[in-house]
């Protein structure tokens, strides 16, 4: 598939592109992204440079992975990054540490289920986290997602295994919906 730009309200979604690479790797220095994420630590200028220049423009030429950088206009620098991983039929994402607390990821997620909800036939998706992400789980049960319980998360972490996290789904019936926060027992 072809890269997209998505708007928002306040925002612009669009695949991080090559002037990015030092935002990446600056937000991917943060201690709690490293924490809550699977990105490689140490978290090398490398690293970054191969996420933006080889990793993005492979998952939308194969379709496994729609990943949009997120920025307050077309020009602005990079705040975040949200991905449709639909290959595991799930929604990923991570924002700089000086852009949290703002209702940024949660607009940008928005953004995104819009997109996908309104281009493809997905009835389904599914997000998940690593036990503890407060903001992650927060930003889920913001946009709709039902809380479905803790489990072993579909996504592998950096010493190969399937990390215990929280798991939440979305149904395309249930999309514009807002999940009170106390179904949501991380949140209570």
């Amino acid at each position: 598939m072809e890269p997209v730009t998505l708007r928002t309200a306040r925002f612009v979604l669009s695949p991080p592109r090559e002037d990015d690479i030092d935002a990446v790797f600056a937000a991917c220095q943060d201690a709690e992204l490293q924490r809550y994420t699977t990105v490689p630590v140490p978290y090398s200028a490398d690293d970054a440079a191969a996420f933006v220049g080889e990793f993005v423009p492979q998952a939308w030429r194969d379709g496994t992975e729609h990943v949009f950088g997120i920025r307050r206009d077309v020009d602005a620098p990079l705040m975040g990054v949200v991905s449709w991983q639909r290959a595991r039929g799930a929604v990923g994402y991570w924002l700089d540490a000086q852009h949290r607390g703002r209702g940024v990821m949660t607009e940008a997620v928005r953004g995104l289920l819009d997109w996908i909800f309104a281009h493809d036939d997905v009835e389904l998706l599914r997000w998940e986290c690593y036990t503890g992400n407060v903001g992650s789980a927060t930003v889920a049960q913001r946009v709709g997602f039902r809380w479905k319980g803790e489990g072993l998360c579909s996504v592998v972490d950096r010493e190969g295994a399937h990390p215990w996290g929280w798991l939440g789904e979305l149904r395309r019936d249930d999309h514009g919906t807002v999940q009170l926060r106390s179904e949501w027992p991380v949140l209570a």
